[in-house]
């Protein structure tokens, strides 16, 4: 059986126009191989049972089926336990305090068990978390993995303890975060997948939730490595300004960077599976005081992964370069990526500034903003906004971003317009992309070949077509 390995990447353009001192380059983090049945998995299901789960009724009847589809997709040997969350965590399966096996037998007992959950108390998440953590800790070589789902608020807890409880569950697991109906609250959600490393989403219509829930699970089954980390070094000169992941989920990071040793950082990146990408955006600010390097490269930073237990590093510590010229860097020359991610976060600002402005009451604010991200998904090709927007607005013309509010739009489909973590795919149209068995592309300025269809050289960061001299 193969283990798994572990690539690392970095995409910049590293020319620097005269007097620049800020350097942006995306750090692609690529797993590769391995089996997930050969690493134990665990799983802890939560699952509000608040007053408010009454209301509708139907919302804690599709709570209970989405928990019970989730236990039946588990494979055999996978340790998991369901929890109830009010105001208190109760583990209302297995009866034990621990995690169970799951097998035939236990996968029914356990759906037995959830079809008893009832609606009654509070909402602490901060207690189911401790919970989860706590069984988790029973499994210290198991990939872990959690849902949360919520309707409401975080009311019976304050938000700082919230976070000492996220702080503390940091790195142990991996959680995914739901909400269902409108009376739940964005931040609080954000925050716990930001922390938690987790996929966060809201369910417009609760028939919905039960095949999310076996989507979740099915996909949190296929992860091989617990925990891999990034580490950033910077020079005497340079500093971090920020860290964002930017795909498959876009959280900003910087806060979340540990210090491991003089100019040191490390950061957590959560599980992955045998076959994953995440690309990260890394923001570098320079000593104003700094003399320009002009005709040479210079190392602004340099970045590794952390070795993993059982798994393969295919490279070393990566420099992030950069290298000064006279003239005015031509937009042309900017990363494809980076400018991807760019117009990515220009998206996000727009879905969010909508979402204050329909909240606020505003409706033209709303339409402007909501109207702009439709214009911009629409050049991004990017379906899955579009799909969402489409619950809050009428779109007049989508290249234009002309839109009309929704008289039926309510704040259920606003927060599934504002909350998604879950960005656009980053491959290229396919029209785009070289023809297989393309040549690859030398370089002019070292021996390395880059692949077909490649902007910048592979091994020396130079720009293929236009140069900068």
């Amino acid at each position: 059986m193969t283990r798994p390995s572990l690539g690392l990447e970095v995409h910049q353009n590293k020319f620097l126009a005269e007097g620049g001192r800020t350097m942006t380059a995306i750090v692609r983090v690529v797993s590769r191989g391995g089996a997930a049945a050969a690493r134990t998995a665990a799983e802890v299901l939560m699952i509000d049972c608040s007053s408010s789960m009454r209301f509708p009724s139907t919302k804690i009847g599709e709570a209970r089926r989405a928990a019970a589809a989730a236990i039946d997709v588990l494979p055999d040997g996978v340790r998991f336990a369901v929890i109830q969350g009010t105001e208190h965590a109760k583990v209302i399966y297995p009866a034990e305090d621990g995690l169970v096996a799951a097998s035939e037998r236990t996968r029914a007992e356990a759906r037995a068990a959830v079809e008893r959950l009832a609606a009654v108390g509070g909402t602490a998440m901060g207690a189911w978390l401790t919970k989860a953590r706590d069984l988790f800790d029973h499994e210290p070589d198991a990939v872990r993995h959690a849902i949360l789902l919520t309707d409401g608020r975080n009311d019976s807890q304050t938000r700082a303890a919230l976070m000492t409880v996220l702080s503390s569950c940091e790195g142990r697991f991996v959680c995914d975060a739901r909400g269902i109906g409108d009376g739940w609250e964005p931040a609080e959600l954000t925050q716990i997948g930001r922390v938690l490393r987790g996929n966060v989403d809201s369910v417009v219509d609760d028939d919905q939730l039960t095949e999310d829930f076996r989507r979740l699970v099915e996909s949190a089954m296929t992860k091989v490595l617990p925990e891999v980390r990034l580490r950033i070094g910077t020079m005497p000169f340079s500093r971090l300004r920020s860290i964002k992941q930017v795909f498959p989920d876009e959280y900003v990071l910087t806060d979340r960077c540990r210090e491991v040793a003089v100019r040191e950082l490390e950061l957590s990146l959560g599980s992955f599976a045998s076959d994953e990408t995440r690309d990260y955006q890394l923001i570098l600010d320079l000593d104003p005081g700094l003399e320009p390097s002009h005709g040479q490269d210079r190392q602004l930073a340099w970045t590794e992964l952390v070795p993993v237990p059982g798994a393969a590093a295919e490279e070393g510590a990566l420099p992030i370069a950069g290298r000064w010229t006279h003239d005015p860097i031509p937009p042309t020359l900017v990363h494809p990526m980076v400018s991807k991610y760019a117009a990515q976060a220009d998206l996000g600002e727009a879905l969010t500034a909508g979402g204050d402005a329909y909240a606020a009451g505003d409706q033209a604010g709303a339409e402007r903003y909501w109207g702009r991200a439709v214009a911009l998904a629409t050049a991004a090709g990017d379906d899955e906004t579009l799909g969402r927007l489409s619950g809050v607005v009428e779109i007049v013309d989508a290249e234009k971003g002309t839109v009309r509010l929704r008289p039926d739009a309510t704040r259920s489909h606003a927060l599934h317009v504002v909350i998604p973590s879950r960005v656009s795919e980053i491959a290229l149209p396919q029209e785009d992309r070289p023809m297989p068995g393309a040549p690859p592309l030398a370089c002019a300025c070292c021996p390395a070949l880059s692949p077909a269809g490649a902007n910048f050289c592979v091994g020396c960061g130079e720009p293929f077509g236009e140069a900068v001299p």
